[in-house]
């Protein structure tokens, strides 16, 4: 599994010609085009397949004809993305409950992607934002809100003119509206306001609870018909309190609460007998949490059994 890239643009073009064969190239791009896969996808097996699935269309052409190997792997990878995101739409329609992205875990034993501390675009409620969007806005956005990339080049990795592609951004960004997620922060403040949302769950301290949740505060779960969750969100902090007075006493006495780097940003993961079955990630708003992202389907945690 490759590195997710902190930089935001991928390397600079290079001369086919000064690379020395595949395992070089592939070495160069793969994590920044794991990156963006992973950002258009949300899933840590698609985005894989889709960077192998970019190599194998390189390696069926001669390399000393592509004069700018990032460009080409870049334009594959977006629209593979574009396409799988296509015919996984009508699969995200139907599927059981809210569909969350799987998540990144930062610890010992994970693979390669799940070791970086990931940039807030990466977070869980970034990801869950961009569902809102259709595949071709999705791209555009991110191509131009996280990569910085000019319409000019937008159009060319895409296939649309730098005139559309300005009009596409404009109609992603409102549908985002005001739902994007707050970036930055103190981390060492949201760490602790984890630590007590920590104390809450184990305590049932419902003061302490109400503290630290903003009034819109919303619940998301995903089981994904797998697993025990709620079907809908829930929203507004009278609903939490009552959900989590409910959760508080079914909680197993042998399930072990745990503070963990979620997609980069502060979060927890509940685990019984060395297995993850809860990942829990949050939004922020300041000192206070406005969502909780709750990803419980067992298919979007198997990459994280190595875990420790």
């Amino acid at each position: 599994m490759p590195d997710v890239s902190e930089s935001k643009h991928l390397p600079p073009d290079d001369d086919m010609t000064n690379m020395a064969d595949m395992t070089e190239v592939y070495s160069s791009y793969k994590s920044a085009l794991f990156s963006l896969a992973y950002r258009m996808l949300g899933s840590v097996s698609d985005a894989e397949d889709i960077v192998q699935e970019a190599f194998l269309n390189l390696n069926q052409v001669s390399l000393h004809s592509i004069h700018h190997v990032k460009s080409y792997l870049w334009k594959v990878t977006t629209n593979l993305s574009i396409d799988f995101l296509r015919s996984a739409r009508k699969r995200r329609e139907v599927y059981v409950g809210s569909w969350l992205p799987e998540p990144i875990i930062k610890g010992k034993g994970a693979d390669p992607a799940e070791q970086v501390i990931a940039n807030e675009e990466l977070s869980i409620a970034f990801l869950h934002l961009l569902e809102n969007l259709n595949p071709v806005e999705r791209a555009v956005f991110l191509l131009r809100e996280v990569y910085s990339y000019s319409y000019d080049e937008i159009a060319q990795l895409i296939g649309k003119s730098p005139d559309n592609s300005r009009k596409i951004q404009s109609r992603a960004k409102q549908k985002v509206g005001d739902l994007s997620p707050k970036a930055g922060g103190d981390r060492s403040k949201k760490e602790k306001t984890v630590r007590d949302f920590m104390e809450v769950v184990q305590s049932n301290n419902i003061e302490k609870l109400l503290s630290i949740l903003s009034d819109d505060f919303t619940i998301y779960s995903d089981g994904g018909g797998k697993a025990k969750a709620n079907l809908r969100p829930i929203f507004g902090i009278k609903r939490a309190v009552a959900f989590f007075k409910g959760v508080y006493s079914k909680i197993p006495s042998n399930l072990i609460v745990m503070e963990a780097d979620v997609n980069g940003q502060p979060g927890m993961i509940m685990k019984a007998d060395d297995q993850i079955f809860y990942v829990l990630a949050f939004q922020f708003d300041n000192d206070k949490l406005s969502a909780l992202y709750n990803i419980v389907n067992p298919e979007k945690l198997k990459h994280l059994k190595k875990l420790k």
